[in-house]
């Protein structure tokens, strides 16, 4: 199957200074260096694009595209707001099955034969709410148009859509024709581009539509998701700690773009295993990245992490520089995978605090209340803030010197009172897993795997 992308520029002067949705202009380049490497893992990808995002994505980022087709400009004379037009077109230029899949989406396997299989593929079949249902009203009043395949939605017959991270499949003519629909859908309301939301009304020319137009067509279509969320409710699309073991698929949709905590998880990630992209994206976006007074390669890389990795194990006191907090935060993406497989294969290793944190209270005006919070140093002299509850400030209190896993639980069940149940028990050991995991990968915990399982009664 042909595996397509697509990027339009939206006929910007200077797309570069665009954020097209994200926190920052350079976080875009950084999810598409990262969306296109991880395909190029796995499939020979094309590009769908225009002039300008050739320039930027082939000749300046030098993206392992197998083939670009320099075909997008002529979308220039829609709205910039109209961000699904180049999937649109992108989808009648297709005369094979094909798979188009956006640039916030990252993968670390590949897609199984009996999604590509499917006559129609999509990411997952979603529940339209309320919150699709406002915008609906606030557009539905000043179109002009309205193609007949949208009269069950109208007149609230349905209530879904298909969410389209990927989009795709063998039956490609019907692609072509959903395409001329979906388009005439747009270019019949020229006249109240000005007057609408434009961002939103995407998501009904594409994502409604398409649902409306297979469900008309009794067309079966294969989802990489069995299940079925919310609009407005999607978990666990950005778990960069949760990759490659646990997840191997996420999408950046919606508000996930604009979290300060999983943009620097995207950052950290390209710069760990891609740092001759984000080296070419640092000479567009030199102020952006400042707070790297480093150059990065794959051997610069080893070095950070195991050096980091030694002076904690050694627990040799040092200062915070950037190497080091640069070295932490790319263990922060390994070190849950690494306990997962530690507490699969029950082998022993030891936790402790990382001499670099502290908890502090902070007095949070919304609250009216002093709150916990765990503060880390971060680059360039920066802080970052994690609220803790009681538990996890026991764990904490409990990791003050290193200590190994199991007596670490010993010790928290010992909390318990004493007509908790097994099941109880059980329950409590997996909130406190949980936490170690999340503070693995908030920087907070350093993990040391042993060589040999310890003595229990002189490891305390």
């Amino acid at each position: 199957m042909k595996i397509i992308q697509s990027f339009w520029s939206q006929n910007l002067d200077n797309p570069l200074a665009e954020s097209y949705g994200w926190l920052s202009e350079a976080h875009n380049w950084l999810s598409w260096i990262l969306s296109a490497n991880q395909l190029a893992k796995f499939y020979k990808v094309e590009l769908y694009t225009d002039q300008k995002g050739y320039e930027i994505l082939i000749n300046q980022l030098q993206l392992p595209y197998h083939k670009v087709h320099v075909v997008l400009d002529e979308l220039n004379h829609y709205h910039k707001s109209l961000w699904a037009m180049p999937k649109i077109k992108t989808y009648s230029l297709q005369d094979e099955p094909f798979l188009h899949i956006d640039g916030d989406v990252f993968i670390w396997k590949e897609f199984s034969d009996e999604l590509l299989n499917g006559e129609f593929i999509a990411q997952n079949l979603e529940v339209t709410t309320e919150y699709y249902a406002e915008m609906w009203k606030d557009i539905y009043p000043h179109l002009v148009y309205v193609p007949e395949e949208m009269k069950d939605y109208i007149n609230n017959h349905n209530n879904y859509a298909y969410n389209m991270g990927i989009i795709g499949g063998r039956n490609y003519e019907y692609f072509k024709k959903y395409a001329a629909i979906s388009s005439e859908f747009v270019d019949k309301n020229k006249l109240v581009w000005n007057s609408i939301n434009g961002f939103n009304f995407n998501i009904f020319f594409e994502q409604v539509l398409f649902y409306n137009m297979v469900k008309e067509s009794s067309k079966k279509v294969n989802c990489l998701f069995a299940d079925t969320p919310n609009d407005s409710n999607y978990i666990g699309f950005g778990d960069f700690d949760k990759v490659p073991n646990q997840k191997s698929y996420l999408h950046l949709l919606g508000t996930y773009k604009k979290s300060v905590r999983i943009c620097s998880s995207l950052e950290t990630y390209v710069i760990k295993e891609y740092p001759e992209y984000f080296e070419r994206l640092r000479k567009l976006f030199p102020f952006n990245f400042s707070q790297y007074n480093m150059s990065f390669d794959h051997s610069k890389n080893w070095n950070l992490k195991n050096d980091f990795k030694l002076k904690n194990a050694l627990d040799v006191k040092q200062e915070f520089t950037n190497e080091y907090l640069v070295g932490r935060n790319f263990m922060s993406l390994e070190f849950p995978q690494e306990f997962d497989f530690l507490i699969a294969n029950d082998k022993p290793f030891e936790l402790s605090k990382l001499s670099e944190t502290e908890i502090t209270d902070f007095f949070d005006e919304q609250l009216n209340e002093n709150v916990r919070y765990v503060v880390l140093p971060e680059l360039d002299q920066k802080i970052s803030r994690l609220s803790i509850d009681e538990i996890d400030e026991l764990v904490l209190e409990e990791l003050a010197e290193p200590i190994l896993y199991k007596q670490l639980i010993r010790n928290m069940t010992a909390y318990l009172e004493e007509d908790v149940d097994e099941q109880g028990k059980n329950d409590f050991i997996e909130l406190i897993q949980n936490r170690i995991r999340f503070f693995l990968a908030e920087k907070v915990l350093f993990l040391k795997a042993m060589i040999e399982e310890p003595d229990l009664i002189s490891s305390k």
